[in-house]
């Protein structure tokens, strides 16, 4: 990213850089992103292929739906794939980090190069979001409005785990550090990405929920063709929507350290040692 400096900005200059790095590297962060979707999409259309019966070569008898073995075979599919969408969902978030965070700092990230950073910390990722939403839940509890604030000081955490190497509980507790005073800021990067998923979705899904309501009207089955449409349309709004909330977070997180703890001169110094080093082993 060229023009890419280390200085305060106000939120608007967050969302716009936010923005800029969306649309510069499109197919990087969808590439990311991608991962933990196609496990939902294979799920889906296997579910869909299932009650459509178009499995080829694959026939289910009526009475295979209620037997023991299904029931155990398929709660056992479920968890294994549910299992690996956490997983791959965690990877991928910390992928994104680290895309960003390469980006911000003047270096060139690869798909390939993000995924190989992450590594067991996709579980570092899942046990903070596990966090986070009990924190939150916590909140919502206690009159609603604790729980909206608590999502907002603990929505750094991700980045902060993964650019600080920190354990799970330490990482929620930096973010609440780091967010102190600017929780309407991350409150509001909240509510832009829901909207933008919300509409991205609305665009790709309500012409097939036209079909999906008429063969509901009519007391007629869905066919197949339909429902894998749905699915790939689902598929595709959450590839496009989902990355701009761990960019705008990421960003918010170098944000908030250049603002609190200068973090612009500690890079600064710390570039300059490490271009310094090679010509004093040179002198010497």
């Amino acid at each position: 990213m060229a023009d890419a400096d280390l200085r305060p900005m106000s939120l608007g200059e967050v969302l716009d850089r936010t923005f800029n790095l969306y649309k510069s590297y499109f197919w990087l962060f969808a590439g990311i992103t991608a991962m933990p979707f196609l496990v939902l999409l294979f799920v889906n259309v296997l579910t869909a292929a299932i009650q459509t019966s178009k499995l080829p070569g694959i026939h289910f008898p009526q009475s295979a739906a209620g037997s023991v073995g299904f029931f155990a075979g398929a709660m056992l599919g479920a968890i294994f794939f549910g299992l690996l969408y956490l997983f791959l969902l965690g990877a991928a978030q910390a992928a994104t980090v680290f895309a960003v965070s390469d980006l911000y700092l003047h270096r060139t990230p690869s798909l390939r190069d993000c995924y190989k950073r992450v590594g067991a910390k996709a579980f570092r990722v899942i046990v903070i979001l596990i966090l986070v939403f009990l924190v939150s839940f916590v909140g919502f509890i206690c009159l609603v409005v604790p729980g909206f604030i608590l999502l907002a000081r603990t929505s750094l955490a991700v980045p902060v785990s993964m650019l600080e190497g920190s354990k799970s509980i330490r990482s929620v507790e930096r973010s609440m550090e780091l967010t102190k005073g600017h929780a309407l800021q991350m409150l509001l990067i909240f509510i832009m990405v829901w909207v933008i998923a919300s509409v991205v979705a609305a665009i790709f899904q309500f012409p097939l929920l036209i079909f999906v309501f008429n063969a509901a009207r009519t007391h007629h089955a869905v066919s197949f063709s339909v429902l894998f449409l749905q699915h790939l349309c689902g598929f595709i709004s959450q590839v496009v929507a989902a990355p701009i909330g761990t960019i705008a977070f990421s960003l918010m997180y170098y944000n908030l350290r250049v603002r609190k703890e200068a973090f612009d001169i500690q890079h600064l110094m710390a570039s300059m040692g490490t271009a310094a080093a090679p010509n004093a082993s040179s002198i010497a």
